[in-house]
């Protein structure tokens, strides 16, 4: 698993915008936003007919954690301090 992609900015709480690269497939559309409790990432999602955000995929809280390391790294790269 990789990070691919990713644009760095400053869009209210969404700090990037980040593709995911695993076994041959590239998933795009995962975010990491600023929360209450630090940086977090949240996968793709679609807005259904009520307004509501929904996630397009599901992921298993120990590869989010990992993934959400690597996101983290991702975005220090050019600063070189962690952003939390």
């Amino acid at each position: 698993m990789k990070i691919d992609k990713m644009s760095k900015g400053d869009w209210g709480k969404i700090k990037a915008f980040f593709s995911v690269e695993l076994s041959g497939f590239t998933m795009k559309g995962f975010k990491l936003i600023e929360g209450v409790n630090g940086l977090f990432v949240a996968p793709p999602s679609q807005k259904d007919s009520d307004g509501k955000y929904n996630n397009t995929i599901f992921i298993d809280k120990e590869v989010l954690s990992t993934l959400t390391k690597m996101a983290m790294k991702e975005y220090s790269k050019d600063t070189g301090t962690m952003p939390f």
